[in-house]
């Protein structure tokens, strides 16, 4: 037996391919409308923002404030031996560096290479420990090996993922369903919605399969044409409902309920409730983060910004008070926002001050993670966590 690849679009309700309209206009609107400096920050952001939210589906407990710290301070570590937890965030968010660095061919998105680079990338460098999995409630353990797919069969919660041999079976059939090559308009949505869930569902390794799932869909996205993609993020709304994601996808898991529950082996009935889910949550996240980054309100709450810290008005997360910027800060901030990388020499200019004001200036902004000064180089923008609790209020 094989699966419905996904809701076709002539039988997806209409209000479903409504939503999916929305999401696909409000992600050309975000790519199109966002100033090309702010992209790179804001990308970077997003990464720790799918790193936090999708291990925290999974139980990691590492705080925000930690992670943005640590990206800040480009260390490795926030302790002499870092936790588990910290070192899974670290791997999450490297995982999804090198992929940016080294991206997969669209049309390879759903082969079983990119599944097994996927799983692979996220284990990088992980202790052995982390790698020995469970096998039975005997307490049996086997090693995993990363981006190897699964020997042994597995039970998770009440889903039983198919034998080995099904497995291989199924994932043959999703590399041949989910080719970016042959599927076009919503459908492509409605198919990243749901090898989601076929991902979910064949439960193709030992351990990691949904963060290894969602990196997935990431990846999917994008590779299906949304532009603005990396600028918004699927497993932030996902956490944000964990009870109803896990809901949902068990309604995907459930078997065929009749003949007029669809041809495959899984409810098509439960396939419409999760791509449901899916939407509703992507128009939910792009919404967000369009409002955040609406030019002219993210222009007007950087102002803000600088003008409360040149007064020494702002707090930190523990409420220690923030030390004082000049509001000539604002004045680098802006020209760097709207017109991209700037010489320090043409900075000074348009300040229109001494070039050891200028330094020190600059020095105090990069201290604080705002511009990011590189020997010579151009000075670029940044984004310090203290802006971002600024600029994207209820982010966390």
């Amino acid at each position: 037996m094989t699966f419905t690849p996904f809701i076709p679009q002539d039988v997806a309700p209409e209000e479903l391919q409504d939503q999916i309209v929305q999401v696909m206009r409000l992600d050309a609107d975000l790519h199109a409308k966002i100033p090309r400096p702010m992209r790179i920050p804001v990308m970077n952001l997003l990464r720790a923002v799918n790193s936090y939210y999708s291990n925290k589906i999974e139980g990691n407990s590492t705080l925000p404030a930690d992670i943005l710290r640590a990206e800040q301070d480009g260390s490795n570590t926030l302790e002499a031996k870092p936790s588990k937890d910290f070192l899974e965030i670290k791997r999450h968010i490297e995982a999804q560096r090198r992929l940016t660095d080294d991206p997969i061919d669209p049309v390879n998105v759903c082969t079983r290479e990119t599944i097994s680079r996927l799983h692979r990338e996220f284990y990088v460098g992980v202790p052995d420990e982390m790698l020995d999995i469970q096998l039975n409630e005997q307490g049996d353990v086997v090693r995993m090996v990363p981006g190897v797919f699964r020997e042994y069969g597995v039970r998770v919660g009440h889903h039983v993922p198919p034998s080995v041999e099904k497995m291989h079976s199924y994932l043959g059939q999703f590399e041949r369903s989910y080719r970016l090559d042959w599927i076009h308009g919503l459908s492509r949505f409605l198919a990243a919605a749901a090898a989601h869930h076929r991902f979910m569902w064949i439960h193709p390794f030992m351990d990691g399969n949904g963060r290894t799932g969602r990196l997935f869909t990431d990846q999917y996205l994008k590779a299906a044409g949304f532009g603005g993609y990396g600028l918004w993020s699927m497993s932030r709304g996902f956490a944000r409902s964990t009870e109803l994601y896990y809901q949902k996808l068990s309604a995907a898991d459930q078997p065929r309920k009749g003949d007029q529950d669809g041809r495959g082996i899984l409810s098509d009935s439960g396939l419409t409730q999760w791509s449901r889910y899916f939407a509703e949550t992507a128009l939910d996240q792009v919404q967000y983060f369009s409002s955040q980054l609406e030019p002219e309100k993210l222009s007007e709450r950087i102002d803000v910004f600088f003008e409360m810290r040149s007064r020494g008005a702002l707090s930190d997360e523990k409420g220690n008070q923030l030390p004082k910027l000049r509001i000539e800060a604002r004045d680098v901030y802006r020209t760097l926002l709207y017109m991209g990388d700037q010489p320090r020499a043409e900075l000074q200019a348009r300040l229109g001050v001494g070039e050891r004001t200028t330094r020190g200036l600059l020095s105090e902004m990069a201290a604080e993670g705002l511009i990011i000064l590189d020997g010579r180089r151009p000075v670029s923008l940044s984004l310090s966590r203290h802006l971002i609790e600024f600029l994207f209020p209820y982010l966390w």
